[in-house]
């Protein structure tokens, strides 16, 4: 399964709303009706899952976005 990141927000910087570091992404190559975000808050890195079903919380506190990708990648094939 390959999970690919796709940057959704930046940070503010010098009072420019998007012109900072990287603070959000979108997950794309997720199964089909299934969807995730991570994005870093409260000083780590956090997951959110959800799908037509249902709608998770944030969970996790991962030291940066790639292990925040691993994670939800272990997730779902063990969920298979």
């Amino acid at each position: 399964m390959k999970l690919t990141l796709l940057e959704g927000s930046r940070t503010i910087r010098n009072g420019v709303l998007g012109s900072g570091e990287i603070s959000g992404y979108g997950v794309t190559g997720l199964p089909a009706g299934e969807h995730a975000m991570i994005a870093y808050f409260n000083h780590s890195w956090r997951l959110l899952r959800w799908n037509e079903e249902w709608h998770g919380n944030w969970t996790g506190r991962y030291p940066d976005a790639g292990a925040a990708l691993e994670a939800l990648r272990e997730e779902l094939l063990g969920a298979v």
